[in-house]
């Protein structure tokens, strides 16, 4: 969150959950009331955590993947981030699927970013064809009795998703109370306008490989209650087998994007559409994504290799200067 203004009743509770660096911020004017329901906020991200991670072989989301073949029943959580995860891969037109898994544990990513090593080997490449486009299709679903089932070599990854999710859940739950916003790992979250502004100042930064000692803030814009979501092939890389690899898998090959992009931020009102579309849209390259968020109505700036700065039409209400088609 942008730095530019301060309230004299704003909390902030700050920890790390879903792999990533977590913060909520609450607006309210009693500070005890504001710090039980910030600890509320941080509960709902460890629970769904526990659900969801694929790095927790104890988790639901693993023992789902770990029952190739075989209908298993799932909690409300885990049932409402599958079928919106699916929805996205329907919108997205398969560039977004969340059942890459085997994919990107092919690619070297078997663990939490942190715990990989910068060079990563002796996995075999998973076998490349063009058919693997909407293989988010074979998963089966029986709606009456909240149950998946998953072909043999299909496993879910619900990462980005599940964050998003779940931010969105914390900020409702806030909103009760006050303006919320939570930055999940660099994708906001936010609620209500603070008390007496616009919405909350926020920014798009420059990629990390274009960053120098501190972040460089590219767009300024006012959020409120939506969410800002940023995908990105400069920070997650690593060396495969002796290639550089990342955590955007391109569906039509099972290999991590080959892509001209560096980041996409995209704003919608449902944080999972904002973390598909960035997903999907790095995945897609630069001049497919900004047809298909353009078609979309989608708010979206996308950085190039080249340190271009690319803005659909739907970002301009979002704006708090004015900010024109750019070069860093």
């Amino acid at each position: 969150m942008s730095n530019q203004l301060e309230w004299q009743h704003l909390h902030k509770r700050a920890f790390r959950a879903m792999g990533c660096q977590m913060t909520v911020w609450l607006e309210l004017e009693h500070s005890h009331t504001a710090s039980t329901l910030l600890a509320a906020a941080e509960g709902m991200f460890r629970d769904a955590e526990r659900r969801l991670s694929r790095f927790d072989p104890s988790s639901e989301l693993s023992q789902v993947n770990s029952r190739p073949g075989k209908w298993t029943r799932t909690s409300e959580t885990l049932w409402t981030v599958l079928t919106q995860a699916l929805s996205m891969a329907r919108e997205t037109g398969g560039l977004f699927d969340p059942t890459q898994l085997t994919a990107l544990e092919a690619a070297g990513y078997t663990c939490s970013f942190e715990q990989l090593p910068a060079v990563v080997g002796g996995l075999p490449d998973v076998e490349t064809a063009a058919n693997r486009l909407n293989q988010w299709q074979t998963i089966q679903l029986d709606g009456d009795k909240q149950s998946i089932w998953l072909p043999p070599g299909v496993k879910l990854d619900l990462g980005g998703i599940a964050k998003g999710y779940t931010a969105q859940q914390a900020v409702r739950y806030l909103s009760d109370w006050g303006p919320g916003l939570v930055d999940a790992g660099g994708d906001l979250t936010a609620g209500e306008a603070p008390w007496g502004w616009p919405g909350w100042p926020v920014a798009i930064s420059a990629p990390f490989s274009f960053m120098k000692e501190q972040a460089t803030e590219l767009v300024p814009l006012w959020l409120v209650q939506g969410t800002m979501a940023t995908s990105g092939v400069d920070y997650r890389r690593w060396q495969h087998n002796g290639r550089a690899a990342h955590h955007v898998i391109d569906p039509r090959t099972s290999l991590p994007a080959e892509t001209d992009l560096l980041t996409v931020t995209v704003l919608a009102r449902e944080a999972v559409r904002a973390e598909a579309w960035s997903t999907a849209s790095l995945a897609a390259g630069s001049a497919d994504a900004q047809q298909r968020l353009t078609r979309n109505n989608l708010a979206a700036a996308l950085v190039d290799q080249l340190g271009n700065l690319h803005l659909t039409p739907a970002l301009a209400s979002f704006l708090d200067v004015n900010v024109q088609q750019a070069h860093m």
